[in-house]
């Protein structure tokens, strides 16, 4: 688990964290579904230079300990990083939360709004396929169709939605940390709570500043309605796939810095 500190999360299970740089601002990047703490490895010193930095593996992620059925949810996720939030006794912090990671930023800002000074979701949010909600019977349709050879459809998903530059090395990188990540069982029934979960309620409980970062390729695949929620929020981009941490580290670290910039200062 790369040296992580661990704490008993509140819906159950563990959550595992660690911080890296001495000075700045708090700037905590909050990972996607079936990613860890070591999903931000390569950027992470990097931001260090400018920030002090919190990077978590969400409970059942990464080795971290399971939470039970009950809380296997995005709320409880996001109550997990509040409680590191007021473990370490951080405030102002700046929220990067990348694909499932922004709906956890969300709920993080919505728990604890006294600790969370901006919410930056990357490559997430907007997608009403993904984060508006969906119907019930969509959930269990794609459930079952993932479940049925989850290695190849993690593959499949990989390689639709990595830029068409990402070489292959990178690809196989991303695939083999996801599927490590978490069971596939346990990771299927977060993935359905994702689904379940509604966007165009939680995002305007969020006081703070807020914005996205996101990538248009990736975004050719979103549902072509954009939801209301999200009219007033500014939306930057970047050029390179979904995972931007591995397939374009020097790129998104710049792009983070000039989002923060134009959100916090």
């Amino acid at each position: 688990m790369n040296n992580l500190h661990l704490l008993d999360a509140p819906f159950g299970g563990q959550v595992g964290y660690r911080t890296l740089g001495t000075a700045g601002d708090w700037l905590v990047l909050i990972h996607g579904w079936c990613g860890s703490a070591g999903h931000w490895d390569i950027i992470g010193p990097e931001l260090a230079r400018d920030f002090r930095v919190l990077v978590l593996s969400h409970p059942g992620f990464g080795g971290t300990a399971p939470p039970p059925a009950s809380g296997q949810t995005i709320t409880a996720m996001g109550a997990a990083v509040a409680l590191v939030l007021g473990h370490l006794d951080i405030s102002g912090a700046i929220l990067v939360g990348h694909s499932m990671g922004g709906p956890i930023s969300t709920e993080t800002a919505i728990t604890a709004p006294q600790r969370v000074a901006a919410v930056i979701g990357l490559d997430t949010l907007s997608d009403r396929d993904y984060y508006g909600r969906v119907p019930d019977e969509e959930i269990r349709r794609r459930h079952e169709e993932f479940q049925m050879d989850y290695p190849a459809r993690m593959r499949a998903m990989v390689d639709m939605i990595v830029h068409p530059t990402t070489a292959e090395a990178v690809r196989a990188q991303i695939n083999d940390g996801m599927l490590a990540a978490a069971p596939g069982d346990f990771a299927l029934d977060i993935k359905d709570d994702l689904f379940a979960w509604n966007a165009e309620d939680r995002w305007p409980l969020v006081t703070c500043p807020k914005m996205l970062l996101n990538s248009p390729y990736v975004a050719r695949l979103a549902h072509p309605d954009p939801m209301p929620c999200f009219a007033a929020t500014p939306i930057a981009t970047y050029d390179s796939g979904h995972f931007p941490m591995v397939e374009a580290p020097s790129m998104i670290v710049d792009k983070i810095r000039s989002c923060i910039a134009s959100l916090v200062y």
